[in-house]
């Protein structure tokens, strides 16, 4: 019997939405199949290099044009003396050549939040991307495969050869206590899990009774930065909450919801209470160097951020306007906040949600990656950035000198009113009362 034979019953959802892709009943952990994807989604950082290298390979036109998204998500302005309107105008119009319609200018936010918001990520649907963090989709049962330079090779041939990664399993449980949000739980998990490798090239599958007590921004939250850990990917399987999110958006595309089989083989398991999670401060330089924040309490901030693709959803901007309600940033902090896409900016204004931001200070920004690769809200020597964003490398937004500390929305909005670091739960408490 040969060695896929033997974990038919034994798969877990990766495997089985590979197989699926690869007209296979089951397919085996390290071993190489070719998938045709549902989706492939750039984003224009990279386009300059991926145009040069399809016209030096002399490829003119793509097979599947319905399956490629296309989202100017980084550069979401043209400033002056950059060349990001000449990418922006070079992928405009490229698209039109090829047919393809699922082009989304600047503007309309992050691919994450495109793949979910315009229905694309749906159950058991395998996309294609060039950055692991879009992992976020798994919040719908939609498997990402990121491979980087290599979605050239899907977008001209409509297929890849891919290794199939081991999976692992970790189990939420409880339910989030006062003034911890889902960012605390995924850096948490970065502390624990990145050091040792063990979720290292896995496909990490979340499941327990937590996840109920999760919405789906939450959800993807923590899927969103998923990768720092070493992770290959991460899924979730929906449960009611998804699946009417799903239907409102699918446009009658279809889709399956894929469970692992009962006695599927996980290189791992873990399990986290939510309830003992408290909020979290991630020190510079290290993505998974996350201490409670009382440890980094009192250190004076220059600027604050809001948004990326770890927090820039509506549930985020809600968190922030809670805080921020009836105060001020301090007058030496600048707050840049940047909603996720266009539907959460558009969402976050009927709220009033964008007036309450406002007036306490924050500079609202274009949806967008914006500060997180730091395009805008660039650091000076020796400045200190509290954010959501995904990294905190030195140099990453700026300066080398300057230090950036990663942590939730509540963590971040309580800060800029206190011109440091604090502990968020105590002006949380202010705001219930």
């Amino acid at each position: 019997m040969s060695a896929v034979a033997q974990t038919i019953a034994q798969q877990t959802v990766a495997q089985k939405i590979i197989a699926a892709h690869c007209g296979r009943d089951a397919v085996a952990v390290g071993e190489y199949v070719t998938v045709s994807p549902d989706y492939t989604a750039c984003q224009e950082l990279f386009w300059p290099g991926h145009k040069r290298n399809l016209e030096r390979i002399g490829v003119d036109r793509i097979p599947r044009p319905d399956k490629a998204v296309m989202v100017i998500d980084h550069s979401t302005s043209a400033a002056m003396g950059s060349h990001h309107h000449e990418t922006h105008r070079t992928l405009r119009d490229w698209c039109a050549q090829q047919g393809i319609e699922n082009f989304f200018g600047p503007g309309n936010g992050l691919r994450h939040l495109v793949l979910t918001e315009r229905g694309f990520a749906r159950p058991g649907t395998l996309i294609f991307s060039d950055e692991g963090n879009i992992a976020s989709i798994g919040a719908l049962g939609a498997l990402n495969l990121p491979i980087s330079t290599e979605v050239l090779v899907s977008l001209i041939q409509d297929e890849n050869w891919i290794a199939v990664p081991p999976s692992a399993r970790i189990t939420l449980i409880g339910r989030l206590g006062f003034g911890v949000t889902a960012r605390d739980v995924i850096q948490t998990i970065l502390r624990d899990c990145t050091g040792d490798g063990r979720l290292l090239q896995c496909c990490v599958e979340f499941d327990g009774p937590g996840l109920d007590a999760l919405s789906l921004d939450d959800r993807q939250a923590i899927l969103a930065s998923l990768f720092h850990s070493g992770a290959y990917t991460g899924i979730m399987v929906p449960d009611a909450l998804a699946l009417e999110y799903v239907r409102a958006r699918d446009a009658g595309r279809p889709w399956q919801v894929v469970r692992a089989d009962p006695d599927a083989t996980y290189m791992t398991r873990l399990t986290y209470d939510l309830g003992s999670i408290a909020p979290m401060v991630t020190v510079p330089p290290d993505a998974h160097g996350a201490v409670p924040v009382d440890q980094a309490a009192g250190l004076r901030i220059d600027q604050a951020t809001i948004g990326s693709c770890a927090n820039g959803r509506l549930d985020d901007m809600r968190e922030a306007a809670r805080l921020l309600r009836g105060r001020q940033v301090a007058p030496h902090v600048t707050l840049y906040v940047t909603p996720g896409s266009r539907g959460v900016y558009v969402e976050a204004a009927r709220e009033g949600l964008l007036e309450v931001l406002a007036e306490a200070g924050a500079t609202i920004l274009a949806p967008g990656c914006t500060t997180c690769w730091g395009y805008q809200g660039v650091l000076n020597e020796n400045e200190v950035l509290i954010s959501t964003q995904q990294f905190n490398y030195h140099g990453r937004n700026g300066a080398r000198s300057s230090r950036v500390y990663l942590a939730g929305p509540a963590v971040v909005a309580a800060s800029a009113v206190a011109g440091c670091i604090v502990d968020p739960r105590e002006m949380m408490a202010e705001a219930v009362a």
